[in-house]
């Protein structure tokens, strides 16, 4: 047992056993939004913006409702075409899920399903300039 150990200890030390990840590959694995955004997953994402997202994005996502004028940061301007904190659909999705430290976005990742994160993400899409 004391070798097994030993020789453990050596391969994660040489490198040959990765036993950390970066921050990044922990919050922002490979994903792909498996929520089509059809009709359905648009009206669900706008129900949960609507009741959970617009008192301090706005209703149309510029970063301009009631709540935010007491946040420094203030929330994002969704409207834009780029986002601070990534525009991928992973990168919003994560966000979503996990929050961002200090400021006053909170993660969602416990208060709603995966499915209606992907709705939202769908949803908040559509405030962003359509490119031809």
């Amino acid at each position: 047992m004391r070798h097994l150990l030993r020789a453990l200890v050596i391969a994660v030390a040489c490198g040959l056993i990765p036993i950390a990840l970066t921050a990044h590959q922990l919050k922002n694995p490979k994903l792909t939004n498996p929520v089509a955004a059809d009709a359905a997953s648009l009206a669900a994402g706008k129900q949960v913006y609507d009741r959970q997202c617009a008192s301090c994005h706005g209703d149309h996502g510029k970063g301009d409702g009631p709540m935010g004028e007491e946040m420094n940061p203030g929330p994002g301007d969704l409207s834009g075409a780029d986002w601070k904190h990534g525009s991928s659909d992973a990168e919003v999705f994560a966000v979503i899920r996990d929050g961002v430290k200090y400021t006053g976005m909170r993660a969602y990742g416990r208060k709603l399903t995966t499915h209606q994160m992907w709705d939202v993400v769908n949803y908040v899409r559509g405030f962003r300039p359509r490119t031809h």
